[in-house]
């Protein structure tokens, strides 16, 4: 009985290491309503700030398809200062409801994921 009250500790500490975030975004989502699908690209910045006790610099951020380009802060981010990603999103050909993720990797090798939603009408 103890050896399991021991790994379950052990397993609890490191889902919440693995789960900490250097990065505190002020938004995990972002929802853009519904948007008309000749109405040309939508973008959103989210703003984050680095948590950390170092510098850190996003390496990639990578969208879950080719209809969402995300660009971001391309500079070290210093401790307690801000940083940006950028989604921009294409609902051309895209009619109905969407929901997209970013995974976001840094320099440290955490990953954050952030999301865009909306509904695309014609």
């Amino acid at each position: 009985m103890k050896k399991i009250s021991f790994l379950t500790i052990i397993l609890v500490a490191f889902i919440f290491s693995a789960n900490s975030q250097d990065l505190k975004f002020n938004e995990r989502e972002f929802d853009f309503g519904e948007i008309k699908e000749m109405g040309g690209k939508v973008s959103h910045k989210f703003v984050f700030t680095n948590n950390s006790k170092k510098s850190i610099q996003i390496l990639t951020v990578k969208p879950s398809c080719g209809c969402t380009t995300p660009d971001w802060s391309k500079k070290e981010i210093k401790p307690g200062k801000e940083g940006f990603i950028v989604a921009e999103y294409n609902p051309r050909g895209r009619p109905g409801v969407f929901r997209k993720s970013l995974s976001v990797v840094t320099s440290d090798n955490k990953r954050s994921v952030i999301f865009i939603k909306g509904k695309v009408s014609r």
